[in-house]
């Protein structure tokens, strides 16, 4: 595939509108955190999720190695941490407020939704690795969420009437 066409590959899937991520784990070098938009529910029983991460991710090895991990569902309000989080920098978490979870995962306050989970299976696949986890537990608020079309952020709009 050519550059260009690489690029109109990348445009297109872009029309799909998503959610906001960050996916957080504890590594060996303490708390990570990766803004992720590639987040789907796999399974109701058991209850799985999954999300990607690229193989020149700066963390990977974190999350690969990661027995546990969280996805915090980002409402509009949370931009700024979608940005934060975006930073392929290992000390992404200085000046971030977070509470440890049981597990000792990283949980962000004040989102939407927050998945913790346990690594169930990773997938290597082209240039990224599917990450699946078992939902051992969850909470969810009403607020709305933060999403990405186009390359840019987005608010939800009005529902359309039945």
């Amino acid at each position: 595939m050519t550059q260009e066409q690489k690029l109109e590959l990348r445009r297109s899937l872009g029309r799909f509108a998503t959610g906001v991520t960050v996916v957080t784990c504890l590594g060996d070098r303490g708390p990570c955190g990766i803004t992720a938009n590639s987040f789907s529910s796999v399974s109701l029983e058991p209850p799985l999720v999954l999300w990607n991460i690229a193989k020149v991710s700066h963390s990977l090895r974190a999350y690969l190695d990661a027995e546990h991990f969280a996805v915090n569902v980002l409402g509009e309000h949370q931009r700024d941490l979608s940005h934060h989080f975006a930073q392929s920098d290992h000390t992404v978490f200085s000046g971030i407020d977070y509470e440890s979870s049981t597990d000792d995962v990283p949980i962000l306050p004040g989102t939407i939704a927050c998945f913790e989970c346990r690594t169930y299976a990773i997938h290597e696949c082209g240039d990224h690795y599917i990450i699946v986890g078992e939902v051992l537990r969850f909470r969810s608020n009403e607020d709305a969420p933060l999403l990405f079309f186009g390359s840019e952020y987005r608010r939800c709009g009005d529902t359309f009437p039945d």
